[in-house]
């Protein structure tokens, strides 16, 4: 039609008029468009161009060229960023953050005599994200120093997140008798001091008591949480976790309070061992160190738990010197409702360092072979 013809023809002629009268703008006025502007000026005056057409009732007709004009937009300037260092990624979590495990050796409430050297040693675990190695210390908090350091190294290797550390210190223990107790935490290679948790505020303690010139010098129910124990029979030995089932067939060693013994009464905190469940089965437990004294005395009252029908047992005690063991005294016991009260005399043995044994062996079944060591003590007498 006509009307189409003139349309095509009229859309060319409004471009060139455009571009003319962009061009000859004066400089000083209204900025020449480019990039995406001139873009969204051209897609304007389009509109405005097919508005009018409309209005005036001509219907355009369009037809596409072979190759359609694209606008190239004009780069967009480099925005100017500051250049900074990168730090390393840091890791979720606290760096420095210490868990406790366990008392390794005197566990609280240990007695010594006055002015007698010994090694606490705690097992600490790594809870932060950093790994712990020589340039990490121990440091003293507060209460009693018992002659320790002011810090010490925690390790000479290397303990990544999530090991422990068995961490030591060399002590001496008071002159006079009382119960003393030293408070510690950790510090990292910048000089801060952190404890235990997640506050990181807790501290671990070292805890004794100095035995006076007579009474109680040694607690068997404390010393046995720090203990060794061994079960054997029937070709095997193994280890016997401390505090483990009654029922367990390898054997068991555990402190309890408030049961009944053969007796009928009833038993405050004692400690209990039983023997491998075989015939002839057997339990050992090895004692920390001690270094005896004139007129000490071992003493324990020994008897069944309470139901032992059948129980046929022997108790012994010994003592530990390197790998040389003697055995000092020994006490068949049968379930009978009666205990056996033992005295040992320990004063050959004057100023020597020993560990003391318990072993209690099955006779014959060991079945119902639950027994107690009642009171287990090293008595020093006057």
């Amino acid at each position: 039609m006509q009307i189409n013809r003139i349309f095509r023809f009229a859309i060319p002629i409004l471009m060139l008029a455009s571009a003319g009268i962009a061009c000859n703008f004066p400089s000083g006025g209204t900025p020449t468009p480019s990039g995406p502007e001139l873009l969204r000026t051209y897609a304007a005056e389009t509109i405005q161009a097919q508005l009018t057409l409309i209005a005036t009732g001509i219907q355009p007709t369009f037809t596409p060229s072979e190759s359609p004009a694209t606008a190239t937009p004009a780069p967009s300037p480099t925005p100017n960023i500051p250049t900074m260092a990168l730090s390393p990624t840091a890791t979720q979590g606290e760096c420095d953050q210490a868990g406790f495990e366990k008392d390794v050796t005197i566990p609280d409430n240990t007695v010594l005599s006055a002015g007698e050297q010994f090694t606490k040693t705690w097992r600490l675990r790594n809870d932060g994200t950093c790994t712990w190695n020589s340039s990490y210390a121990l440091v003293f908090d507060r209460g009693d120093a018992m002659g320790g350091p002011a810090s010490a190294t925690l390790t000479s290797t290397s303990v990544p997140p999530g090991e422990t550390v068995d961490v030591s210190i060399v002590l001496i223990a008071p002159e006079t008798a009382d119960t003393y107790q030293g408070y510690w935490k950790l510090r990292n290679p910048a000089g801060q001091v952190f404890g235990l948790g997640a506050e990181k505020d807790k501290d671990f303690w070292v805890k004794i008591k100095v035995a006076p010139e007579s009474g109680l010098t040694y607690d068997f129910n404390v010393q046995s949480q720090s203990s060794s124990w061994v079960s054997s029979g029937g070709g095997t030995t193994v280890q016997v976790p401390f505090g483990g089932a009654e029922d367990n067939p390898d054997g068991v060693a555990k402190l309890k309070n408030d049961f009944r013994l053969e007796n009928g009464k009833t038993s405050g905190w004692a400690l209990l061992t039983g023997p491998r469940k075989v015939d002839d089965g057997k339990i050992t437990g090895i004692f920390p160190a001690y270094t005896i004294a004139e007129n000490d005395h071992f003493k324990a009252k020994l008897g069944f738990v309470n139901n032992c029908d059948g129980g046929r047992v022997v108790y012994q005690f010994s003592i530990k010197e390197g790998e040389t063991v003697t055995k000092l005294d020994e006490w068949p016991k049968v379930c009978n409702g009666d205990l056996i009260f033992v005295d040992v005399d320990l004063t050959a043995y004057e100023g020597q360092e020993v560990q003391f044994v318990l072993d209690l062996l099955a006779d014959g079944s060991a079945v119902n072979d639950l027994v107690v060591w009642g009171s287990a003590r090293i008595e020093r007498e006057e």
